[in-house]
């Protein structure tokens, strides 16, 4: 989010910058040396521009050489640092930039950037400020003093940064993007939802919208044929398929695309609707109107009490294939113990690698008695799994008749098959909490929106209970917590 901001900066001062360069050297009356500075501004710009930072950076400390206090070859190294991630370099050149030339809003409002990376957070505001007050139109220096804040958790002021920035910008997508984040994660549905629709236009949404001749659905009851296409990830598609059930009563004639993984499990739940997979290119005849998955939420979830509907559960797993799990699970484990089912990683493009946990440091943090461990995980385990084997002597169970990533009414059987789960934020906590199941789940501090803030408890799935980290990628305090309450539950049993 604040890479793309910085580079929306440096495409100004480009822009700027290269009009610059042209007009200096069309210029017939200049010393040879400021022709020969233009001309490699201009150069640097345009090596900078395509990525080729090491020769860039070459060319502008050639300026530096003839010209040590040219400000805008100082200002694009230190652009050029916060690209490359050497931050502390980023600021020391803006800083001296600035020296030469205090009222430049774009220098200050970089610096801020760098200064964040550095988690020099109240300079980095200051520096925003900074912008601000010597360009009070400047939307780019909102959005990112909005951004720091957001990272605080400072969400109202985070939010009136995102407000001044779309005033001045009615266009300004991210802005609104992450103004509709902040109403979410405080649990204002009806006032996020709207700017929820600019996932389409921001990097953040990895999928294409549908191309179709056929109109969007206007959100009003009807007896057309409605098709609800799939976007974003299988969680996703779990997250708002909670809302089909209350759909149909509006929209009788309902098609759904969803992941081809979740056909099973959702046929068996929701007999009524025609499932596709998303890969299936439907034809325009089958449908007369159509409306994306992911807006849903603004029809049927604008506060909390809309969430009770599907709040318990409205998965059905395969019964008889649970009870044969379970059944083969109890032979392999010891009279009395309790089985619990276990996932450690998240593969998000966004957040997976600080969602994830180590499994040997997770099982040795856990240290719980009487539980045999089941791996519940997606992707390849079984080095993680041998180590936890090798060095705590302590079995983890891979249940191989079912596919993990593959088969998920396989992997909802398993689930169901458990006394209990451990999670970190990944789709096992939306289909254990859309089945109903107990689920422990371990949440990064920049996990996901639906878990909103400051609270133990979902209210999308009231049988998932909430770990929260207490420090950026310290798991120790929410592993902690949970084993603690583990072991009281079981001390009451």
């Amino acid at each position: 989010m604040y890479f793309q901001s910085f580079c929306q900066d440096f495409i100004a001062v480009h822009k700027s910058l290269n009009s610059y360069a042209n007009g200096m050297i069309q210029k017939n009356n200049l010393e040879p040396s400021q022709t020969k500075v233009a001309t490699l501004a201009q150069k640097g710009m345009a090596l900078q521009q395509q990525g080729n930072f090491a020769e860039a950076q070459v060319i502008y400390e050639q300026i530096l050489v003839i010209q040590p206090d040219h400000f805008d070859a100082l200002q694009l190294l230190g652009v050029l640092f916060a690209q490359i991630k050497k931050y502390s370099q980023a600021v020391e050149f803006l800083s001296r930039a600035l020296e030469i030339n205090p009222n430049h809003a774009v220098a200050y409002s970089n610096r801020g950037i760098a200064l964040k990376e550095l988690k020099r957070f109240d300079e980095a505001l200051n520096s925003y400020d900074q912008a601000i007050k010597i360009n009070a139109d400047y939307a780019g220096a909102y959005y990112n003093r909005g951004t720091l804040l957001q990272e605080l958790k400072r969400f109202n002021e985070a939010l009136a940064s995102y407000d001044q920035a779309i005033k001045i910008n009615p266009d300004y997508v991210d802005a609104q993007w992450n103004a509709s984040i902040c109403n979410l994660i405080n649990g204002n549905f009806k006032a996020g939802w709207p700017g929820y629709e600019m996932r389409w236009k921001h990097f953040q949404c990895n999928s294409e919208p549908l191309k179709s001749a056929k109109p969007v659905w206007d959100f009003n009851k009807t007896n057309q044929r409605l098709l609800v296409w799939a976007e974003m990830g299988i969680g996703d598609h779990i997250f708002f398929g909670s809302l089909l059930s209350e759909l149909l009563e509006d929209v009788p004639n309902l098609l759904v695309q969803i992941d081809k993984r979740l056909i099973p499990i959702f046929t068996r739940s929701l007999p009524k609707i025609k499932f596709y997979p998303d890969s299936l290119i439907l034809p325009e005849s089958d449908y007369d109107i159509h409306v994306p998955i992911g807006s849903l939420g603004k029809y049927l979830r604008n506060n909390e009490k809309d969430c009770e509907v599907s709040r318990y559960g409205f998965l059905k797993d395969d019964r008889a294939n649970t009870l044969e799990i379970k059944k083969e699970l109890m032979a392999l484990i010891p009279l009395n113990n309790k089985i619990c089912g276990i996932s450690w990683r998240s593969s998000s493009t966004n957040a997976g690698a600080g969602q994830s946990i180590g499994l040997k440091y997770f099982i040795e943090m856990l240290n719980l008695e009487d539980y045999i461990f089941v791996s519940l995980q997606y992707g390849e385990t079984k080095e993680e799994i041998q180590e936890v084997r090798d060095e705590l002597g302590i079995n983890i169970i891979s249940y191989e008749k079912v596919d993990n990533y593959l088969d998920i009414d396989g992997l909802s059987s398993l689930i169901q098959a458990c006394d209990t789960v451990i999670s970190v934020g990944n789709v096992n906590c939306h289909l254990a909490g859309a089945l109903g199941k107990e689920i422990h789940v371990l949440l990064s501090d920049g996990s996901w929106w639906g878990w909103l803030l400051e609270r133990d408890d979902s209210p999308w799935y009231a049988s998932v209970k909430l770990y929260r980290q207490e420090k950026i990628d310290d798991w120790d305090a929410p592993i902690k917590k949970l084993k603690n309450e583990l072991k009281s539950i079981d001390r009451l049993s």
